[in-house]
């Protein structure tokens, strides 16, 4: 489903520029299960999807607990990714918004 909801995001529309995806987070962080039990982003792909858990990290986003952002990410594809980790890396291009 993830997936499904990346290549959606990729494919129409959420695009803030021509190599960035834009992302809505949620404002707070939740308890999930990765590899081991973590803490996750809450992420939608457009303003008006629900929020996803996101397992992966936004490199150079530091969010803070309880404010919600729009961002703008850039998105490469990791080759020959570890069996246990993502095949997409994310950059942090742009905070958007933040409230």
């Amino acid at each position: 489903m993830f997936t499904l909801a990346l290549v959606s995001a990729l494919a129409f529309g959420c695009s803030a520029g021509d190599d960035t995806t834009r992302l809505w987070i949620g404002p707070e962080l939740v308890e999930c299960e990765g590899v081991a039990p973590m803490m996750c982003l809450q992420v939608a792909y457009s303003e008006d999807d629900e929020y996803e858990l996101f397992y992966d990290e936004i490199a150079g986003f530091e969010p803070l607990e309880g404010t919600s952002y729009v961002i703008d990410v850039k998105i490469t594809e990791v080759e020959n990714p570890p069996a246990d980790a993502s095949s997409l890396e994310y950059a942090l291009v742009d905070i958007v918004e933040e409230n």
